[in-house]
């Protein structure tokens, strides 16, 4: 059954998520007469509330807050002339949705739109999606992991599993982010920043998959499956930002881990390091908050065990 629901379950997620990704509130910036940026906020609403829109004083300032990630483009009109700032680590489909809105705002204009990329992807990741690749490699193997701890490893100390999950999390952590960063230079982020947050998401899965299954029993592998693995991974802004995602879905990319880890890197690799003292937070707590549960859950099931009345001799006769 658990096998059953899990596959279902995963390609509903995913078709909910990717099936028809319509974007909304993106965030752009614009400096621009007063009549243009009304046009835009216009053409915004028509269409369901697409832009979300932040004007500037200065072109200056408009191309900070693409590269701090403040903004995701940022369009400029004086002198008769229509220049976009696009983030092209932002993924392509943010650039083709900009570029396809402010096109007939040039039009209008009678002048031709230029864009400038001022964060462009690097040449081993075309399309934008290894750090989503990255993430989804240590999400399943920390998923595993969880799962192996609480089978094959289940009469160990705690001490002895702790030092394990932390020795898988550091070894994961430094081979993923030379494979992302060294290997095929798909994510220019620092090497030691990506292996920090790659290993603190993999033990975040890793404590996390442990502790829903001791405090579900076997039903903790279908809990985990679901809202780490299908959940985690189909919000976690890999594919496409948190604007392309359905409003029931968007939210779980700023708790889930998957999604706190992937903005980092982004962050991290293009963007002025956003999102990381966040995730560095966000992470730790995903991984001292299952870490305490786990403990306190095992002591009162110990403790319950031996309780008095609370074993059985091979009679069915509770114990004196």
């Amino acid at each position: 059954m658990v096998g059953l629901v899990i596959g279902p379950v995963f390609v509903a997620l995913y078709l909910a998520a990717f099936h028809a990704p319509v974007p909304h509130h993106l965030p752009i910036g614009v400096v621009a007469p007063e009549q243009v940026v009304t046009s835009i906020e216009q053409h915004s609403a028509d269409h369901g509330d697409v832009f979300a829109v932040t004007t500037f004083p200065t072109e200056r300032d408009a191309r900070d807050g693409v590269t701090d990630h403040t903004v995701d483009g940022a369009l400029i009109v004086d002198d008769g002339r229509a220049h976009l700032f696009v983030a092209g680590a932002n993924g392509p489909a943010v650039t083709q949705t900009l570029v396809g809105a402010l096109t007939p705002v040039a039009t209008a204009l009678h002048t031709e739109l230029s864009t400038t990329d001022l964060k462009p992807l690097p040449a081993g990741d075309t399309r934008g999606l290894s750090v989503f690749y990255a993430a989804f490699g240590i999400v399943l193997g920390a998923f595993l992991f969880g799962l192996t701890i609480m089978g094959v490893g289940r009469e160990l100390p705690h001490a002895w599993r702790a030092a394990s999950a932390v020795a898988f999390a550091v070894l994961a952590g430094l081979v993923v982010a030379w494979l992302v960063d060294t290997v095929f230079g798909a994510l220019p982020a620092p090497f030691l920043l990506a292996a920090s947050i790659i290993a603190m998401l993999g033990l975040a899965i890793a404590v996390s998959t442990a502790t829903l299954l001791r405090v579900f029993g076997g039903a903790g592998t279908f809990v985990a499956s679901i809202a780490l693995l299908a959940l985690g991974n189909a919000t976690s802004t890999g594919v496409l930002p948190a604007q392309f995602l359905p409003d029931w879905l968007e939210p779980f990319t700023h708790v889930l881990p998957v999604g706190i880890a992937v903005r980092a890197l982004r962050g991290g690799a293009y963007f002025e390091n956003d999102g990381v003292a966040s995730a560095f937070v966000g992470l730790a707590l995903w991984i001292i908050i299952p870490a305490a549960v786990f403990v306190l859950v095992h002591e009162f099931q110990a403790r319950s065990d031996r309780a008095p009345g609370a074993s059985s001799d091979a009679g069915g006769t509770p114990a004196s």
